[in-house]
């Protein structure tokens, strides 16, 4: 009789170890899936960091061409505004002369 009781225990226990290393499988994929997961998504945001820095570097070269024509603009505006400025321009690009001056053109030969 002894000898049916010590194989009804080591039969059980064998089924015993047989659901645990089950679990411990079913414990150690599912680890290596999260693991799998998580590198996965690491990486993948990684990438989309750098396109996005990419974009930010060119947004911020087109602002500052924007800022520095923008500052251009305002000093021709500026200069707009004073009357000797629009007298150049009306003398050099269009011929308009004031009537008491003497356009002296150079160079003739």
């Amino acid at each position: 009789m002894r000898n049916s009781s010590v194989d009804r225990h080591s039969s059980s226990t064998s089924k015993s170890n047989a659901g645990g290393r089950r679990r411990i499988m079913i414990w150690l994929l599912s680890l290596a899936a999260f693991g799998s997961w998580a590198i996965f998504t690491f990486f993948s945001q990684g990438m989309i960091m750098a396109d996005r820095s990419e974009q930010l570097i060119q947004k911020e070269k087109q602002k500052q061409a924007a800022t520095q024509t923008e500052q251009q603009l305002q000093t021709e505006v500026n200069r707009l505004k004073d009357p000797e400025y629009i007298g150049e321009i009306a003398r050099s690009k269009y011929g308009l002369y004031k009537p008491e001056e003497t356009p002296i053109i150079g160079d003739q030969k």
